[in-house]
């Protein structure tokens, strides 16, 4: 591991390199109140006779030692993602005002040493900054220029590039390019091979945000592996559960609280809610092949039986979802833990349908006695 402290431009001008979010990293979440405070910490430290820095924590990322095959070095960011992708969001509204504002000469610069690799073939390595497939979409859409109150669905990504865009002017555009390049950051080193990537990544004290419990899960369980495996045991298992353990129409996360339910039926004790991470890690200390095969299909068949739990609507015999629609409407989370291994049941044949109907039925009684 190599660690120093490094201009940010510097870092982001490197040639033939690539910054690659990879598929364990949370989706991007900054909002618009913490870009608020970033573009408020670059325009000071950039004004007119300033002579200070500002510090914005640590990139931290794993390569692959001196030898690679790839067009461009990829670095793996595993932590410093949110503030790299803001900071890269901030220099393509730099870019597009100075494109419409007949500023060529920058925003080539812009464009040629901090957005993309010029002198590259292939166009998955062009970008500097690649980024998951979500993030990638909505990331791709504005770096073609394409007016962003268009894109389709909702993204912080498009959001916040929005907010940056509607803050730069003439006047201040030259204060927040002075600004950029006052940045420092701790670049953090770590080889493929050698370094405990995940050891390194539960120890920093990130100045972002605050994982949650699934994000830290997620990370356990993918970081370690290579990047197609990563990918491919992301796409098959983890991408699946993330999708099921949500309620439909919205766009809250239930992945913790679903692994917490999960982890109670196993372990016969409730864990507390600050510490499904451990519990997780605790319970599952070897994750060879058969965890990836064995349990997290489990989970993955478990988290399908959790989404109905969540929407009760999609429970196709009428009878249970009306009891299901009840439980939720009166909250009995609690049950939860104990519904997964029921509903399993049912759904194998074990029990009936009109006694599982029977059991959520006394569990409504027996809240309502409570």
């Amino acid at each position: 591991m190599e660690a120093h402290d490094l201009a940010l431009q510097e870092f982001l001008t490197k040639n033939k390199t690539q910054f690659v979010i990879p598929v364990y990293q949370r989706n991007y979440d900054w909002k618009q109140n913490q870009c608020e405070q970033l573009l408020k910490d670059i325009l000071e430290v950039g004004s007119e006779g300033s002579n200070d820095t500002h510090f914005i924590g640590s990139i931290v990322y794993i390569h692959d030692g001196v030898y690679t095959t790839s067009e461009v070095k990829p670095l793996v960011i595993i932590d410093g993602q949110q503030r790299l992708t803001t900071i890269t969001l901030l220099f393509l509204a730099l870019y597009h005002f100075a494109k419409q504002n007949d500023m060529e000469a920058k925003a080539r610069e812009i464009n040629d040493t901090i957005l993309i690799n010029k002198f590259v073939e292939h166009e998955d390595s062009k970008l500097k900054l690649k980024q998951t497939e979500n993030n990638a979409k909505a990331f791709h859409y504005i770096v073609k220029g394409k007016e962003p109150n268009n894109y389709p669905e909702f993204s912080r990504i498009i959001n916040n590039y929005q907010f940056f865009s509607k803050k730069i002017d003439k006047d201040n555009f030259q204060v927040v390019w002075n600004g950029i390049n006052r940045l420092l950051f701790v670049e953090v080193s770590l080889e493929r091979g050698k370094d405990d990537p995940q050891r390194i990544f539960e120890s920093l004290n990130s100045t972002g945000l605050e994982l949650s419990q699934a994000d830290l899960i997620r990370n356990y369980i993918l970081m370690g592996l290579e990047p197609l495996e990563q990918i491919k045991k992301f796409e098959n298992y983890w991408e699946p559960i993330e999708q099921n353990a949500k309620i439909e129409r919205s766009d809250e996360s239930k992945v913790s609280d679903f692994i917490r339910d999960f982890l109670t039926f196993e372990n016969k004790k409730i864990p507390n809610k600050n510490k499904v991470y451990e519990e997780f890690k605790i319970r599952y200390k070897e994750r060879g092949e058969t965890f990836y095969v064995n349990t997290l299909s489990s989970i993955k068949d478990y988290s399908k039986l959790y989404n109905k739990l969540l929407n009760p609507l999609k429970e196709p015999v009428k009878r249970i979802a009306e009891e299901l629609i009840n439980i939720r409407q009166l909250e009995i989370n609690v049950s939860y833990p104990f519904l997964l291994p029921v509903y399993n049941d049912y759904i194998n044949s074990l029990i009936g349908e009109s006694d599982f109907v029977d059991i959520l039925k006394l569990i409504q009684r027996v809240y309502r006695l409570n």
